[in-house]
């Protein structure tokens, strides 16, 4: 398989990062489990018994040298739910892997600097398409590990705007990987080949801020726009995490999702959990 030139131009400008060792790492990383159980039996308003579990993992690395600074996060979480007996059901599942290069002492018309960004969305376990009007009806397995994954390499210019403000921009190459082979229909795929390829323009805004004491607020749009589509896939993910103490954490994330070679429509997903954290690093 021939590897674009823009991954190869992507690699050598990430490569000098690894060079780098006259400053220090800034590291964070934090675990969380959450759990809800509810339960009836005879109760007079009526109600469904449901059971949830959530474990979730989140971490990000910083590091900047005297010409590149660069940026590390990952995010992995699984959920399963259960309710009214019916067997476990996912609920959550990510993989979110974002690393940035950003030459900052190197400035293009003022504030932009060059940029490179490389990204990766897939998640651990099989999806499956349920009948909620009938819970013993046959599933529909509908995803699975790697399938499908999402990897996208941009360069192009970033702008700081302010403290908690970033804009990116530039040309995108993205590649949609689908390992299990009666899948790659679904998402427009070909049968004999495991991934497919796109070039397109890209944009990303990120905004994250402390908005109060022990409120941390991230919101981020990524948008990609195929040159051989008219319309650009779209994701919009806000965090908003609150700390009760030390150990203890209520989360709310909502996330838009819009691909037109999946759905016509925008895919929507909004949670709510409160769960014990605890730091790694």
């Amino acid at each position: 398989m021939r590897t674009p030139i823009l991954f190869l131009i992507l690699l050598m400008c990430a490569a000098p990062c690894a060079a780098q060792s006259n400053s220090t790492w800034t590291t964070e990383a934090q675990g969380r489990v959450s759990f809800n159980q509810v339960g009836f039996y005879r109760w007079h308003d009526g109600g469904i018994s449901s059971l949830a579990l959530g474990v979730g993992i989140s971490g990000k690395a910083e590091k900047t040298a005297a010409t590149l600074q660069h940026q590390h996060e990952a995010r992995l979480a699984i959920g399963v739910v259960r309710q009214n007996g019916v067997n476990l059901r996912k609920s959550e599942d990510i993989i979110h892997v974002r690393s940035s290069f950003k030459f900052s002492r190197v400035p293009i018309f003022g504030q932009l600097s060059p940029a490179v960004t490389l990204e990766l969305r897939s998640q651990l376990a099989d999806g499956f398409r349920y009948n909620d009007k009938d819970p013993t009806a046959e599933t529909k397995r509908i995803s699975g590990f790697f399938s499908p994954a999402i990897l996208t390499q941009t360069m192009g210019l970033d702008y700081q705007a302010n403290s908690w403000v970033n804009l990116r921009f530039g040309v995108a190459a993205k590649q949609t990987v689908v390992t299990i082979r009666a899948l790659r229909d679904r998402y427009k795929v070909s049968p004999d080949v495991p991934l497919r390829w796109q070039i397109g323009a890209s944009g990303l805004v990120i905004v994250e801020r402390s908005v109060f004491t022990n409120v941390h607020l991230k919101s981020t749009l990524t948008l990609f726009a195929a040159f051989n589509q008219p319309a650009p896939d779209m994701i919009w993910e806000t965090l908003v995490t609150m700390k009760v103490n030390s150990w203890l954490q209520v989360n709310t994330e909502y996330t838009a999702h819009l691909d037109k070679d999946l759905s016509p429509y925008i895919q929507q997903k909004q949670a709510v959990t409160v769960g014990v954290s605890f730091r790694i690093l």
